[in-house]
């Protein structure tokens, strides 16, 4: 007598199970394709198998039998095209790690021989200072001009330039 008890309320359990499943599949369904949507569907085709009950079978017929190897067909394709883009991805991060490993001791290379520049102008430059400023040369000179009856004078001192105008 228990087991007819136990049998009975596995059999509550597993249809009340179903029934959920299918309450949720009802729900679903009528989000996407709401309930006068579908009726008017089985209204369609119910009056079309009406009138062309051969056409209707047949189309019926390839439909059944055409739907497995069309989606056996959509997911190889999806998935060839998935695991083309994954390939092509893998392949594309390898060889950006290969250049990657040639561009970092590149950069420590030539990164190296900027500072070594930069330092030996920065070098140039201080020494180049240092020598003009201690440097005990002064240029000094001047310049004369006769043309035509006038005279120019241009004298370089220390002050800068001077300049003199005469006629003669």
């Amino acid at each position: 007598m228990s087991e007819q008890n136990h049998n009975g309320g596995v059999r509550a359990a597993v249809g009340e199970r179903a029934s959920g499943v299918y309450n949720l599949a009802q729900r679903s369904l009528d989000r996407v394709v709401p309930p006068s949507s579908r009726q008017r569907a089985y209204e369609g085709a119910s009056g079309f198998a009406a009138e062309r009950p051969i056409l209707f079978s047949f189309i019926v017929s390839q439909l059944l039998l055409s739907f497995l190897p069309v989606l056996l067909f959509t997911a190889f394709a999806l998935s060839t095209v998935a695991f083309s883009l994954g390939a092509a991805l893998v392949f594309a991060l390898f060889w950006i790690g290969v250049a990657f490993m040639l561009l970092v001791p590149t950069l420590l290379v030539t990164s190296s021989i900027a500072v070594l520049v930069w330092g030996w102008a920065v070098g140039s430059f201080l020494v180049a200072r240092w020598l003009y400023r201690h440097a005990p040369v002064a240029v000094q000179g001047d310049v004369r001009i006769d043309a035509a009856g006038r005279s120019l004078d241009v004298v370089k001192g220390e002050n800068g330039l001077d300049a003199s105008f005469e006629k003669k």
